[in-house]
């Protein structure tokens, strides 16, 4: 799944060039608004996985003012792009604590590491909430040239790799920056269980079991003892 992208700016030419910059890369362009009440109506019917904010929009609101709803409603990185480079606005601007400000006219290379660095330091802002467990639905891994949205619910399991782990799910695998010991401290998801020092499964994706192990997509992955009680209470036996 492509990483989708709200372009917020009232130059109909320069939305254009934006959004075929993005398509190229391998970003898909959810819409294109030219004020306020365009971009917050089109967060509501397809929300982005990253917004691009000129500050000199049509409507009601600025572009600043519509990012510090957008940050009070959703969750959502907001890349300002923009010629207006004014101390006054941009010291506004940096109060919203945008994932990164660009100034027009953009270099294409630039735009697209910004999406990609936000991207990541969103990804990391998540995985260090310390406080509690976070609820997620998705995660965006790194997968060729762009990051991808993988559904947690497609996982079939995650399994340990030194410092790092690899996700393996129904359309291809993955390998995350961190250990499976802080993916399963931070990230909560009903239907991912330890089973294992070196595996995390998705049990809903079970084939077969036996006494100590699983099979998922044909490979065999053991179950430790601490987590077979747990674990294995899942499934109903007949």
């Amino acid at each position: 799944m492509k990483i989708k992208v709200l372009i917020v700016e009232d130059e109909v030419l320069v939305a254009e060039d934006i959004a075929g910059d993005l398509k190229n890369d391998g970003f898909e362009v959810s819409s294109i608004a030219i004020s306020s009440e365009e971009a917050l109506e089109n967060i509501e019917k397809t929300p982005p996985h990253i917004i691009l904010m000129d500050i000199n929009i049509k409507g009601k609101l600025d572009g600043i003012e519509t990012a510090e709803i957008i940050n009070s409603n959703y969750n959502i990185p907001i890349i300002y792009v923009t010629s207006n480079t004014s101390s006054q606005f941009v010291t506004r601007a940096l109060k919203t604590s945008p994932h990164a400000f660009i100034s027009k006219p953009y270099r294409h290379q630039d735009l697209t590491i910004a999406i990609e660095l936000a991207i990541e330091r969103h990804n990391q802002y998540i995985l260090e909430m310390q406080e509690s467990k976070v609820d997620l639905h998705s995660i965006f891994v790194k997968g060729g040239d762009y990051y991808r949205k993988v559904m947690l619910k497609d996982t079939l399991y995650i399994e340990a790799s030194g410092s790092y782990c690899k996700v393996v799910t129904k359309n291809g695998n993955y390998t995350l920056s961190f250990n499976l010991h802080r993916f399963e401290s931070q990230i909560s998801y009903k239907i991912l269980k330890r089973v294992h020092r070196s595996y995390i499964v998705n049990l809903e994706n079970v084939e077969g079991i036996d006494k100590s192990s699983f099979i998922i997509n044909g490979k065999v992955i053991p179950v430790s003892n601490a987590y077979k009680e747990e674990v294995f209470g899942f499934f109903q036996k007949v």
